[in-house]
């Protein structure tokens, strides 16, 4: 595994405390608050449940950063929280209502940061033509549509851009299941286009 960028930040919250704390959890909340709202946004298909996982995940972070062992990337780790987040909220849609969650930065600070990170960077490959297209929403329509975990992989791969490696480390699974996963998720994603009248061409 190559260094991990992001050592010394976690080294310097895991030998913090107190206000010292606060101060170094703020540099990576303001790292990862853009990609983990986006990531969160994409798979529940909901701004309202893309918020409360991306705080939940941003609290996770801080409450377990501390045995973080580094045995891979932390950008993984984080990935598989906010995934993971995200996939409960959305199975937990029509549930009564959650009570408020807050961040290690304040429910009001966290949450006006939080609301301005839907960032709508993609990858490159097939995918692409149809984000930039102006086929967002269908797209969108087509990951709240699927299995969470299938939604949740293409986000990975062709939204976030990460590799299989990255993937395999986020989602704690062999490369075979990545990519097994991915098929399965391609087919979904062409078969709910097809069913819309969508030329699903540009997906081969």
């Amino acid at each position: 595994m190559t260094s991990d960028p992001d050592t010394a930040l976690v080294q310097r919250c895991q030998s913090s405390v107190g206000a010292d704390f606060d101060e170094a959890y703020r540099n990576i909340f303001a790292l990862y608050q853009d990609r983990v709202y986006n990531t969160c946004f994409r798979v529940t298909g909901n701004a309202n449940d893309a918020l409360d996982a991306a705080q939940e995940t941003m609290v996770i972070i801080a409450r377990r950063i501390n045995g973080f062992a580094f045995r891979s990337n932390f950008s993984s780790w984080v990935y598989r929280i906010a995934v993971n987040a995200a996939i409960d909220i959305r199975r937990k849609r029509m549930d009564a209502p959650r009570s408020g969650i807050s961040t290690i930065v304040g429910v009001a600070d966290g949450a006006e940061m939080m609301q301005q990170a839907a960032d709508e960077t993609v990858g490159a490959e097939p995918y692409q033509a149809l984000v930039v297209n102006e086929n967002q929403q269908l797209i969108q329509s087509a990951l709240s549509d699927m299995n969470p975990r299938f939604a949740a992989i293409l986000v990975l791969r062709y939204i976030e851009g990460l590799s299989y490696d990255e993937i395999s480390e986020a989602q704690e699974c062999s490369l075979g299941t990545v990519k097994s996963r991915l098929n399965r998720a391609h087919q979904s994603l062409r078969e709910f286009l097809e069913s819309r009248g969508f030329d699903s061409s540009l997906l081969t």
